[in-house]
């Protein structure tokens, strides 16, 4: 349940510390136990339990039970209990924290696109909230400046309407839903918003018949390589309209990426390894085939290591075969780990007939003294995946590579460390 914990911190600011200081840290410790847990009634019970061990007075640590009954709330509506979602929610003093915890909930059901009719309707019930008390000067915290309030309380409205913006989307609405998200960034630069946000932006401008406010954001985001590949292809199809040459648009495109490209090769430049021997490996593929890194030598190599259970490295697939089908002269093997149990194999084929990639997955092998390592992994040192290594075409281990943040940021970071090992 992240997106509970991503708020609990920024809520647990406006916390009184009533509680004596010594007792904070373990309170605190407590109350993020129950972000994580799952079942409503064990948080039910929790919550009385640290009201009582803790001597809470439901005036003075009112925030700090707001805080419990906000995560309690949203266990409930994890667990699709509208009924006492709604209940909890109410119990909640703070109209900020009801609020927040309101938006938190709509964006868990958008995030698992389900219930959209309740979403859209407690999204729209987290604005007129916001609205109700925003200029009330007896909402403000007593420890809380003015001044600090004020702009707090102006940034605070951009993810309650963008929030209403990408439900409305999801229903159909985009005629109101591009009014909301142009509240949401009229209070924040689209440079300032993250990907998706500035997708949403793009999207419901072009459909609202903007598509010059379309074609500058996705400019600016494409630039900036903070784009999505969906974010490309829009950009593509504006410039092929506004220059009516798709050869044209695509030169400009490829000029924009070696933009990018040179500014990454100028920071990894630094963090290029030397004097690395690439460890050697010998493994099987899905069709039985075996497969030796000391036979690559000669050409550049791109390994990355994922699972079928891990969802980064499903989220990164797209954007790898992307650089897979633009770079043919680079060997680009998937290597399957940590893959536990008997049926590791048939479930890497299973994942793979599903999706239909990734091709050329290399079937790691455990270590047979049941540490839970796997050979190939280990060999490399991944600590987590997807993890991703760069050999040059002397052997040579040039980068490495961990995680996954965005489509643009995976692109443009294995582009520049591509161009980078054919130089060595």
């Amino acid at each position: 349940m992240k997106f509970i914990s991503t708020l609990f911190i920024s809520i647990q600011l406006l916390a009184g510390w009533h509680v004596h200081a010594q007792q904070r840290n373990f309170l605190n410790a407590r109350i993020s136990n129950m972000t994580k847990e799952t079942k409503p009634e064990k948080n039910v019970k929790a919550m009385s339990v640290l009201i009582k061990d803790f001597r809470l007075d439901t005036v003075k640590d009112a925030e700090d039970i707001d805080i419990m009954k906000g995560i309690t709330a949203l266990t409930f509506l994890h667990a699709r209990n509208f009924t006492q979602f709604e209940n909890y929610i109410n119990q909640i003093k703070n109209q900020f924290n009801q609020t927040s915890y309101l938006n938190m909930a709509a964006n868990e059901l958008i995030s698992h696109k389900t219930s959209l009719a309740y979403a859209e309707l407690i999204a729209r019930r987290t604005i007129d909230l916001y609205h109700s008390f925003k200029d009330d000067p007896s909402a403000r915290p007593t420890d809380f400046p003015l001044q600090s309030w004020s702009r707090f309380m102006s940034m605070a409205q951009y993810p309650y309407y963008l929030s209403y913006a990408q439900i409305l989307h999801m229903t159909g609405k985009d005629t109101m839903a591009f009014s909301y998200i142009e509240k949401a960034f009229s209070y924040l630069p689209p440079d300032m918003a993250d990907q998706s946000s500035a997708e949403l932006y793009a999207i419901l401008s072009a459909a609202n018949g903007h598509a010059d406010k379309s074609y500058d954001i996705l400019l600016r985001s494409v630039s900036t390589g903070n784009a999505s590949l969906n974010m490309q292809e829009q950009l593509m199809r504006l410039l092929v309209i506004r220059t009516g040459n798709a050869d044209q648009a695509s030169h400009f495109m490829d000029s924009l990426q070696q933009n990018i490209v040179r500014a990454y090769k100028q920071e990894l430049m630094a963090k290029m390894l030397t004097d690395i021997t690439a460890p050697a490996f010998s493994l099987t593929d899905t069709k039985g085939n075996r497969i030796y890194l000391a036979n690559m030598k000669g050409n550049i190599v791109v390994l990355d290591f994922w699972a079928t259970w891990c969802a980064p490295c499903q989220a990164a697939m797209p954007a790898m075969e992307q650089l897979k089908k633009k770079h043919p002269e680079v060997n680009w093997y998937y290597i399957a780990t940590m893959e536990k149990g008997a049926a590791a194999s048939s479930r890497i084929n299973q994942y793979i007939k599903k999706h239909a990639q990734p091709a050329n997955t290399l079937i790691d092998i455990p270590v047979p003294d049941d540490s839970g390592m796997f050979e190939t992994a280990a060999a490399y040192h991944v600590k987590a995946i997807p993890f991703r290594a760069v050999i040059d075409k002397n052997g040579m281990l040039r980068f490495i590579s961990e995680g996954y943040t965005s489509d643009a940021a995976l692109i443009n970071e294995m582009e520049a460390m591509i161009d980078i090992a054919k130089e060595q």
